[in-house]
């Protein structure tokens, strides 16, 4: 189509911009399916280390803070003072998925909200939303690879949640998600 002289140049541009976005879902999709593979193989070493919390929940929201606020969604955060051992960039990469499928799920002046607390038991991240929610039947499904509920955007492919959730088993985290449609869902993330 690009060589054909029966385009406009504002047509070539355009459809050019649909392709440089289309590349860019495919070069995620690859990406995250040779870390997906990587995990799964035992290929990745983490380099566990002492994180705090807060520095990491901040580093995860920056990428989506221009999403979040062209969407005019609020984000509340109450994050007590306290650190666990991770990989911080594969958790991070964890935590991104999560709260960025929050946000996608969430529609304009809804609320994400990024809880961390750590007890004698065990430390928590929890990312909830008002958003959508996913439903009943989705549900036990929803961290299978692949996997896409009936309320998934067209631009979803099943990975990042699945993805997530191996990082944070593999960071001898545990995860689970509890949801409703119409009100929204909530992620829970613990460290024993």
């Amino acid at each position: 189509l690009l060589k054909s002289d029966k385009l406009s140049k504002k047509e070539k541009i355009e459809f050019l911009n649909k392709n440089e976005s289309q590349l860019e879902r495919i070069e995620w999709l690859v990406t995250s399916l040779l870390k997906l593979s990587r995990l799964d193989n035992g290929f990745v070493k983490l380099k566990k280390e002492k994180v705090e919390v807060a520095k990491l929940i901040d580093n995860c929201l920056n990428p989506l803070l221009i999403p979040i606020e062209l969407k005019n969604q609020n984000v509340v955060k109450q994050i007590d003072n306290f650190e666990i051992d991770i990989d911080f960039n594969w958790f991070s990469e964890a935590i991104i998925n999560i709260l960025k499928n929050a946000h996608e799920h969430t529609n304009a002046f809804g609320t994400i909200k990024v809880e961390a607390s750590d007890n004698s038991m065990y430390s928590s991240i929890i990312i909830s939303d008002n958003g959508t929610g996913i439903s009943k039947q989705d549900l036990p499904h929803i961290f299978e690879r692949f996997y896409k509920g009936k309320n998934s955007s067209n631009e979803s492919n099943g990975i990042g949640l699945a993805l997530a959730k191996s990082i944070i088993e593999s960071n001898n985290g545990y995860i689970d998600v509890e949801s409703e449609v119409g009100i929204g869902s909530l992620f829970i993330i613990k460290y024993f």
